[in-house]
């Protein structure tokens, strides 16, 4: 049970560090190639997706975190990697429902009464840079608690946290 309760953290891990990567070096660079018109839709589409999924592998780290320590877990964590890992998946959850709930919704805010579409394309343009900025945020520390995750437990080569 330990060893598979492992694999799936190991999986769950993955699977958010994959949609995290894919956001960045896939779906970033695409989007400067496709119409204005169709970005915003495909924006929007991808945004919520991409939000549930990544709620979901949350939801599933920390479910799997649980279930392995109950059934023994990795071994002895210590309390400088437990307090990686949980400030990793506090940060990725904070950030998640940051980009899904402001910052993305405001990428496709709507002309205001007594705005011109000059000040509307700056306040999208804005929300953009923000959320460019939030997606490598959120990457580095998608790595940063992977490396945590997957760093080897006890003893053996290198520090043991």
């Amino acid at each position: 049970m330990r060893t598979a309760l492992g694999y799936a953290f190991t999986v769950e891990w993955a699977v958010y560090v994959g949609g995290a990567l894919f956001m960045e070096l896939v779906w970033r660079p695409v989007q400067r190639h496709v119409p204005p018109g169709q970005t915003g839709v495909l924006c929007h589409t991808m945004g919520r997706r991409y939000r549930w999924l990544a709620l979901a592998c949350l939801g599933a780290i920390a479910a799997t975190w649980a279930a392995w320590q109950e059934a023994g877990g990795p071994g002895a964590v210590s309390v400088a990697r437990w307090s990686g890992l949980a400030a990793a998946w506090l940060a990725l959850v904070a950030l998640v429902v940051v980009m899904g709930l402001l910052v993305h919704p405001r990428s496709h805010d709507r002309l205001r009464e007594g705005e011109d579409r000059a000040e509307l394309r700056r306040r999208r343009l804005r929300s953009i840079r923000v959320m460019d900025a939030l997606l490598r945020v959120e990457l580095a520390v998608a790595l940063v608690g992977a490396l945590v995750a997957a760093w080897p437990h006890g003893a053996g080569p290198g520090p043991s946290l």
